[in-house]
């Protein structure tokens, strides 16, 4: 019997990838700038798609605005996660885990000045300049433990969904 496309399993999903993000920010949290939620999208959109995982982003975004309140860094997560998704459906390299750590090394790179389009908006140059120079430091955290977290996972888990599938 051929597989049918079913809205439930779509639902869920992208619940099931919603909640493993949410677990994945609360697991590093007291590491400023080190997680896992740039490999776990690029994972879930090579495996289910950019449809799915663009769903899985946006609401992994509200909950962030939910829990942690509305502000400067939340709101970026409307457009910053969904920029990775799209960046990642791309690739169109399954195999080829280094352009996968290439792209996660420099999304983490570029973050803080993905982020200052808000401040841009909201503040002006001087303070969006400003905001994102601040920030360097965390960004070059950020780049490199992306490097890592995508040499160490990406083919472990996409393997592990594989499986599953």
């Amino acid at each position: 019997m051929p597989h049918q496309k079913s809205p439930v399993l779509d639902l869920v999903q992208i619940a099931a990838m919603t909640a493993v993000l949410e677990a994945g920010k609360f697991l590093l949290n007291a590491i400023a700038n080190v997680e896992v939620i740039t490999v776990l999208l690029m994972v879930f959109t090579v495996h289910f798609g950019r449809r799915k995982t663009m769903c899985a982003a946006l609401l992994f975004a509200g909950i962030e605005c939910l829990w942690w309140g509305v502000s400067v860094w939340t709101v970026t997560y409307f457009y910053v996660w969904p920029i990775l998704v799209f960046v990642t459906s791309l690739i169109q390299r399954k195999e080829d885990t280094l352009a996968y750590v290439i792209t996660a090394g420099a999304f983490g790179f570029l973050f803080g000045m993905l982020c200052t389009l808000v401040t841009l908006v909201t503040a002006g140059w001087q303070a969006a300049t400003a905001w994102w120079a601040a920030g360097i430091p965390y960004d070059l955290v950020h780049g490199f433990s992306n490097i890592v977290t995508t040499l160490l996972l990406f083919r472990p888990l996409l393997r592990a969904l594989e499986k599953i599938a």
